[in-house]
């Protein structure tokens, strides 16, 4: 998978920068009664369709996200699934639109170079008349296109600093290398390393293997401060 549908699928689509996994959200957010997510939708559909912190979302921001759902779903079940592919459409934005908040207020932003590498990536993987299709069913042009590459590298650097910033507990460092000790002694050792000795390795496979738990303990604590208002 190359670097630039990575980012795309991981925060647009798939939601991590946006959605909660089904796991980590069930331990990282209280259930709470929530509307059923396939009523009707409002007609007209109003323009704004969410606010975080005073910021609007816009329906425009959500219909592409809904559309590459919807495609995906049979003819026949369009129209009775259209509300609820709207409504999750809209709760990824949402979260993608905290993450980048909470990017913005750390301070950190994406690297251009890496921007301009995905946008270069994309651009090839839709040649000639594709890429002008591609932008359309986005709802983007290039210059909205490479805003939103930004964006979207802007949130794997946070997460990405999330991640690395996580304390690994103590015990769990130990379990994972006793688990694997062998593991840790590189390409054909024959003995097992010290702990003290790979312990920096060691926590960094802990952090890969709750990554997911981590992002979405994260995205819970911003929502639990965030003032989120949904019209839908």
């Amino acid at each position: 998978m190359t670097k630039a549908r990575a980012v795309s699928l991981l925060l647009l689509l798939a939601g991590c920068s946006g959605t909660l996994p089904p796991d980590a959200a069930s331990s990282a957010v209280a259930p709470s009664p929530t509307p059923d997510p396939a009523r009707p939708l409002p007609l007209p559909l109003p323009d704004v369709v969410a606010r975080v912190n005073g910021q609007d979302i816009r329906i425009r921001q959500i219909l592409p996200l809904a559309k590459a759902a919807l495609d995906k779903v049979s003819v026949a079940e369009r129209d009775k699934r259209k509300p609820e592919v709207i409504r999750q459409a809209l709760e990824n934005y949402v979260n993608r639109e905290l993450l980048l908040q909470e990017a913005l207020g750390r301070a950190i932003s994406a690297n251009t170079r890496d921007v301009e590498w995905s946008y270069d990536q994309m651009r090839r993987e839709h040649a000639g008349d594709e890429w002008a299709d591609f932008l359309t069913g986005q709802g983007m042009d290039p210059q909205s296109f490479k805003a939103e590459l930004r964006i979207q590298h802007t949130v794997a650097a946070l997460l990405s600093q999330e991640l690395q910033s996580w304390p690994v507990p103590e015990e769990e460092a130990r379990a994972a290398y006793a688990a694997n000790a062998l593991g840790f002694g590189g390409p054909g050792a024959t003995q097992a390393p010290s702990f003290e000795s790979v312990r920096a390795e060691v926590e960094a496979a802990v952090r890969r293997y709750k990554s997911d738990e981590i992002q979405a303990a994260l995205l819970a604590r911003l929502r639990a401060r965030a003032k989120i208002e949904l019209f839908l």
